[in-house]
Order: C-alpha cells, then sequence, then structure tokens
C-alpha cells in the first residue's frame, strides 16, 4: 500500500467517524446549550437556529408545509392524487411530443 492510498483510507475512515459520532457530539451540545438556562441568550439562539437549519424548517417556504397523507381529509387525498397524475403524465412524456 502506498502513502496516497493509505491517505486514502485514513480520510475514508476519518470521514464515516465525522457523519457518525461528530453529527451526533454537534447534536447533543447543540440540544444542551438550548436547554442550559443559564447559557448566554446568543448562544442558545444559535444553537437552536442550527437545529432548525439542519431538520430543513428554515429552507420551507410558507406554503410548502404539505400535510402527510395520514392528516388528510378524503377530499384532499383526492385533490393530492389527481395532481401527482397529472405530474406523473407529463414527466412519462417522449421528449420529442
Amino acid at each position: 500500500m502506498n502513502d496516497r492510498q493509505r491517505a486514502q483510507d485514513v480520510q475514508r475512515e476519518l470521514l464515516i467517524r465525522i457523519q457518525t459520532e461528530g453529527v451526533q457530539a454537534a447534536y447533543e451540545a447543540s440540544l444542551a446549550v438550548c436547554n442550559d438556562p443559564k447559557a448566554p441568550a446568543p448562544a442558545r439562539a444559535t444553537a437552536s437556529a442550527t437545529i432548525f437549519r439542519v431538520a430543513g424548517y428554515f429552507d420551507r417556504k410558507e406554503g410548502d408545509q404539505a400535510k402527510e397523507p395520514h392528516e388528510m381529509s378524503a377530499e384532499e387525498l383526492a385533490i393530492e392524487i389527481a395532481r401527482m397524475s397529472r405530474q406523473a403524465q407529463k414527466t412519462d412524456r417522449d421528449i420529442f411530443d
């Protein structure tokens, strides 16, 4: 094994640890700051904003908060099924149509 392969292996292992252990530790640290009443307000705001951002809440638009199917009425389900059917028909067409 040459030095380049060894470096790639180390980087791969490190990335796996960051994506598992590191993310878990970062989440726990942010949550601890959010839950600490003695933490300064800016720290609590930053920690909570980080959690919301990672959860995707800041990326949503006002009208982008679709209901889950189990939350919909029969009428809402029918409307959504019709919308999805129309969308599927559009994407199933041949590019030369």
